[in-house]
């Protein structure tokens, strides 16, 4: 597991690689607060916000660091 370093994560942007909310589609989000162990996202898609521990972001198999496109090569 890789680590998330907290002094960066302000601004910083991430990928769902499935969508948090199906209805909507959010998958891109930005980081708009850290407080202690938890950030705060922000959907840009929806600009809902979204509040989750860090340590669920270090999971590759759920979030990507950066805007990334999940579309599949035809």
């Amino acid at each position: 597991m890789r680590r998330v370093q907290r002094r960066f994560l302000l601004r910083s942007r991430w990928t769902a690689l499935a969508p948090i909310d199906r209805e909507n589609g959010e998958r891109h989000f930005e980081v708009v607060a850290v407080s202690g162990d938890l950030v705060t996202l922000r959907a840009v898609l929806t600009q809902r916000d979204q509040l989750i521990a860090i340590t669920a972001l270090e999971d590759p198999a759920v979030w990507s660091r950066g805007w990334t496109s999940l579309r599949t090569a035809p």
